[in-house]
């Protein structure tokens, strides 16, 4: 579908991109890197991956649905709700594992890439707020 400059969602759909494709990549790599160097990289200690492999399914679920929502010609409300918790839960927990220095043994990069995480999902979760009183059409 091609979006005209008069898109009301036009940013929105900018954003829903951005998270969706930060989403499928972070997903995937979770998912499937393999265990040691996943480790390595992380700076986590030796012990269960499935926790980690979980967490990347859900990423990954959430991802595509934001790939999927921002094609839609218009963005309902359960799309926006769905957009502001998804990525605002997972950008307060990496807030306040920072504040509890859980990422102190993360390697540099690993600290690089959560701060980005951060951002994305820090827009992400503000980007859909001035949305949710917009009235929509049925």
């Amino acid at each position: 579908m091609a979006y005209t400059l008069s898109d009301p969602f036009r940013s929105l759909r900018v954003v829903l991109r951005l998270c969706g494709a930060a989403g499928l990549t972070i997903g995937a790599l979770f998912l499937l890197w393999p265990a040691p160097s996943l480790i390595a990289w992380m700076g986590l200690g030796v012990g269960p991956l499935w926790p980690l492999r979980l967490a990347g399914a859900g990423l990954l679920t959430l991802g595509l649905f934001y790939l999927l929502v921002s094609t839609e010609r218009a963005v309902g409300l359960s799309a926006l709700v769905t957009c502001a918790i998804g990525n605002g839960l997972p950008a307060v927990l990496v807030v306040v594992a920072y504040l509890q220095r859980q990422m102190a043994g993360f390697s540099w990069p690993a600290q690089l890439a959560m701060l980005i995480l951060f951002v994305i999902w820090l827009i992400g979760a503000v980007a859909p707020l001035r949305f949710l009183r917009a009235p929509y059409p049925d």
